[in-house]
Order: structure tokens, then C-alpha cells, then sequence
């Protein structure tokens, strides 16, 4: 696969060299290197431009804002390259993360998004203060590893940085970077997250540097606010899907939950006046209809904490035995769906196999897709044989 590596640069021109260097001297080299500077105004142009000798793609724009210029990064990228791996410009890889990480997207085709553990380092290079305010949070957000992943996400974003995405292309320009100050990278890697599309190498292979720059410095407020904004938008990207995948709302409902227990900016109180707010703005008719939606139910949802409550421990505990009984009810519903897509495949496929059509046609090699095992789940496979044999013209009726 074809990978590409993306810099936004902006007033780093103490920085980008070293960013560039770490780049170009990993052990499985990108296919392409391609940097805009945002408007510099330091002479980070000047130092880009002296590693245009060694492949690297620079240009120059006004200031647009680092999520519009990774946008149009992505742009660049997307002719050639199915991969991108972000890098700011004052951060570096390690020299085998690129190695490292291209393989799992081979291995699983619905991967969209995977990012690492990673160093943290100072405005000199050397490893962060130990005591420092920042290095303290990120040990308290790494002190949940091996949680499960929505709610790791929802309690705080832990890859941290755009520096540390490395993505399908096609998911990007699906899922373009909001015009979001302080988010814009959470805003991505929780939504693949709760779409089950995302991966964690849990190996540091990124040196991510903490300064008095950085984005993520400032007063409380407008990271409040635009925390806020975040959590919404996320609810009205994957309402959709929502209504229909009860694995994604049991994600959804893991990653609201963990919020309560932030430790970034996320003010769930006010998350929940918003969304009182919301629904204040409807009509008794509109709220009807979203409560009538829920058609799928086929048993009280919380009956299991009384069911299985052990007499002495908090009925609500959800990390004990009610907590596991979840995850294996969730297992269970798993298992029956990929069993029935299983069996709707064999019989979809023996369906196909049978025509004469589909005899003809393989003996020139074609429906190669209609042979191929594509797809993670019994359910992708499905549906992508369905896609495959629509495609070809084959009646499954």
C-alpha cells in the first residue's frame, strides 16, 4: 500500500527540520512527503525548501488554520496514496513507525484509523518534566490503558495529537477535519472509535513535543465550549446510524457514560442542558416519534443488575458481575448475527455458484469478488458479496 506523509507547518521553523529528518530516515520509507506551510512567518519556508532536493513536496498558502491546510493535505495525497500518516511540524517519528503500523492495515480491511503510545518531550528535544502539569495528565490518561476503548475515549482523548493518526485516505476525505481550534483530532479518532474502525499499537513510536505553544494552552473557556460543541456534532454525525446498529449504541452509550469522569474539558452537565435544550425545541409530536423509534426492544434493558445482584455490592456497579454479564449479552447478540449472516452467505453463494452464468464467467477468470473472502464479520462479508454479485448483474431475490 501506498503511503504518504503529511506536514502542516506553521512558525516552526525551529522545529520542521528535525520533523522532516524523522521522516525521511524511517525504516520503511513513505511514498510521498508532502508539507504546506500555513503562512509562516518565521522562515519555515525557507528551511521546507531545503529539502525539496530529497523528494520532499512543498508549497505555500495563506494562513487557513491547521484543519483546513491537513484537508487540503489529504487532497494532495489522494491520487496516489491509500494511506496517510499525519505529522505536525514540531513533533518526530520514531524511525520504525511507519514498519510498525502499515501492516495492521493490511491485516484488517475495515481499519480506518490507528494511532500509538508515544514520548513525551520538551521545547528541547529531552524527555518531558516527570512533574510537570502536562506530563501528570497524560499519565492519568495512560493510567486507563487497556480500558475498553469508548469509554478510554470518553473519559479523555488519549493518542492526544494529530501527530499520532495514521488513516485509510478515503476515510479522511469522508471524514474531513472540523473547523475546530482545540478538537479537531478528537473529534476523528472518537468517532472511529466508536465505529469500531480504529486500532491502537500500543508501542511508542512517536515523540510528541509539549511547549508554551502549543494549541492545546489556554484559558478554560473556549476549550470548555468548543468541547461541548464537539460532543454534539459527534451525536448528530452518528444519529443515523444510531437508530439502526445496537453494537454502535452500545459504544455510544460506554463513551457518554465514561464522560462523566472526564479529565479533559468536557463539562457532562452541560452537556446534558444542551441536550435538554434540544429536546425543549420540539414538539410533543417530534418527541413522540423519537421515543416510538426504539422498536427493536425486546426485554427490559436493566433487568440483569437486579437479577444478578449479588446482595452486598452497589446494584449500579458496573464493573462486577453485571458489567460482565453485559459484555457477554453483547458477545451473544454478536455470535447470532454472525451465524445468521453465515448462513444467509452459504446460501447466497450457492444461489450464485449454481447459475450458468457464474460458471461461464470464471472459466475467463471473472467474479473474482464474488470468490474473495473481503470483510472482517460474517455480516461484512456479507453485504459485500450481496454489493459484489449486484454489481454483476446476479439476481439474489
Amino acid at each position: 500500500m501506498r503511503l504518504a506523509v503529511i506536514i502542516p507547518c506553521y512558525n516552526h521553523a525551529h522545529y520542521v527540520g528535525a520533523a522532516l529528518e524523522s521522516v525521511l530516515s524511517q525504516s520503511r520509507r513513505a511514498d510521498r512527503v508532502i508539507v504546506i506551510d500555513d503562512g509562516s512567518q518565521d522562515g519555515s519556508l525557507e528551511v521546507l525548501k531545503s529539502f525539496e532536493s530529497r523528494g520532499v513536496e512543498v508549497s505555500a498558502q495563506e494562513n487557513a488554520g491547521a484543519h483546513e491546510t491537513i484537508n487540503r493535505l489529504v487532497e494532495k495525497a489522494t491520487g496516489d496514496c491509500e494511506l496517510v500518516a499525519i505529522l505536525n511540524s514540531d513533533d518526530i517519528y520514531l524511525s520504525s513507525r511507519l514498519e510498525r503500523c502499515l501492516p495492521a492495515f493490511e491485516q484488517q480491511k475495515d481499519l480506518a484509523v490507528l494511532s500509538t503510545a508515544f514520548e513525551l518531550m520538551d521545547d528541547h528535544g529531552q524527555q518531558l518534566d516527570c512533574e510537570s502539569a502536562r506530563a501528570k495528565w497524560f499519565r492519568a490518561a495512560w493510567s486507563l490503558r487497556g480500558r475498553d476503548l469508548p469509554e478510554w475515549m470518553g473519559v479523555c482523548n488519549f493518542p492526544a495529537t494529530t501527530s499520532n493518526v495514521i488513516a485509510r485516505t478515503d476515510y479522511l476525505l469522508a471524514n474531513p477535519f472540523r473547523p475546530y481550534r482545540f478538537n479537531h483530532d478528537y473529534y476523528l479518532l472518537a468517532k472511529s472509535v466508536l465505529q469500531d474502525r480504529f486500532v491502537l499499537v500500543d508501542e511508542p513510536l512517536l515523540r510528541y513535543r509539549v511547549h508554551a505553544n502549543n494549541t492545546i494552552t489556554t484559558a478554560p473557556a473556549p476549550l470548555v465550549r468548543e468541547m461541548l460543541r464537539m460532543h454534539l456534532d459527534l451525536a448528530a454525525a452518528l444519529a443515523p446510524e444510531l437508530k439502526t446498529d445496537r453494537h454502535l449504541r452500545g459504544r455510544y452509550a460506554k463513551f457518554r457514560r465514561a464522560g462523566w469522569e472526564s479529565i479533559s474539558s468536557f463539562d457532562a452537565g452541560g452537556a446534558e442542558v444542551a441536550f435538554a435544550e434540544l429536546a425543549a425545541r420540539a414538539s410533543a409530536d417530534e418527541l413522540a416519534a423519537l421515543a416510538a423509534a426504539s422498536d427493536d426492544v425486546e426485554d427490559f434493558p436493566n433487568r440483569h443488575l437486579v437479577n444478578t445482584h449479588d446482595g452486598e455490592s452497589p446494584v449500579t456497579e458496573v464493573t462486577g458481575l453485571s458489567g460482565k454479564l453485559d459484555d457477554m449479552r453483547a458477545e451473544r447478540d454478536t455470535c447470532r448475527d454472525s451465524l445468521a449472516a453465515a448462513r444467509e452467505l452459504g446460501r447466497l453463494r450457492g444461489q450464485v455458484s449454481a447459475t450458468r452464468k457464474f460458471a461461464f464467467g470464471r472459466l475467463f477468470g471473472r467474479y473474482r469478488e464474488l470468490v474473495s473472502d473481503r470483510g472482517k464479520t460474517a455480516r461484512e462479508k456479507l453485504e459485500n458479496f450481496k454489493a459484489a454479485a449486484q454489481r454483476a448483474g446476479f439476481d439474489l431475490s
